[in-house]
């Protein structure tokens, strides 16, 4: 039997139920996690381009809910929740900002946090729940998260295409050489 959430290389009837819904595709196309919840439990698959286009029309969803909201409430107590008849509850902004240990504020007195990657001191809603959420340091804004995305999907991209064409020129090697066990082995990798 084949394992399939480690060989990359195995074509099978693999067909993507995301918004592309391309069909026959190889196991690469799909995350390790998603082909072993296929395997274990039937899960559906969604394609890793499915799944990345999901992710950033929810990225940018979020930041525009962030922008909307902080329009609406005009700069104060912006990303706060309303109190709770007396639970106690307190600002979700400055929980956050004191926990990424901010500079606690800025010259107007609003909450500020500083990202990580750019060193940026930037309001609460230039980050995502999920990054306010981190340890003090560690935060990323939005734009950060988006460029260290796009990178990492870039780096991906390049690192396929490194092996597809050294995977051809096994092949050409292949060819030139006349070996047909090693042409049937470099065809089956470029396909």
């Amino acid at each position: 039997p084949v394992n399939i959430t480690s060989s990359s290389q195995w074509s099978g009837n693999f067909d993507c139920s995301g918004p592309c819904r391309r069909k026959r595709l190889v196991g690469d196309e799909f995350s390790k996690k998603a082909m072993e919840k296929y395997r274990l439990q039937g899960k559906v698959l969604k394609c890793k381009q499915c799944v990345a286009a999901a992710e950033a029309a929810e990225r940018k969803a979020a930041q525009d809910r962030a922008e909307a909201k902080a329009k609406t409430c005009g700069g104060d107590n912006a990303g706060e929740k309303k109190k709770g008849g007396g639970s106690g509850s307190t600002s979700t902004t400055s929980m956050a900002t004191t926990r990424n240990g901010s500079s606690g504020g800025d010259a107007h007195g609003d909450p500020v946090v500083t990202c990580a990657a750019c060193q940026q001191s930037l309001p609460p809603s230039s980050y995502n729940r999920n990054q306010l959420s981190k340890p003090p340091g560690k935060a990323r804004c939005r734009s950060c998260v988006e460029e260290s995305v796009a990178k990492e999907a870039e780096a991906l991209n390049s690192s396929k295409q490194e092996r597809l064409h050294q995977a051809q020129e096994d092949l050409e090697d292949a060819k030139r050489k006349g070996d047909t066990k090693k042409i049937i082995a470099a065809e089956s990798v470029v396909a």
